[in-house]
């Protein structure tokens, strides 16, 4: 039961991280943006490929895709 909650958390967690992810970081001539948007790029993998590997892979690639620009 506590691995379903620690899974939902990360899917909360995951949302949010993709609904205030600068999608545009890489296109930005300031290197704190890009660094700061690259930075942010990789937490929001790490965080899904923790969640495929529990088994919420479909959920996450539906989470990314709703809000990936």
């Amino acid at each position: 039961m506590d691995n379903i909650n620690d899974m939902n958390n990360k899917l909360k967690q995951l949302e949010e991280l993709l609904q205030s992810h600068d999608w545009y970081y890489a296109m930005s001539d300031d290197n704190s943006y890009y660094t700061r948007g690259r930075t942010q790029f990789e937490k929001i993998w790490e965080l899904m490929d923790e969640l495929k590997d529990n088994g919420y892979f479909t959920e996450s690639e539906n989470l990314y895709d709703k809000y990936k620009k």
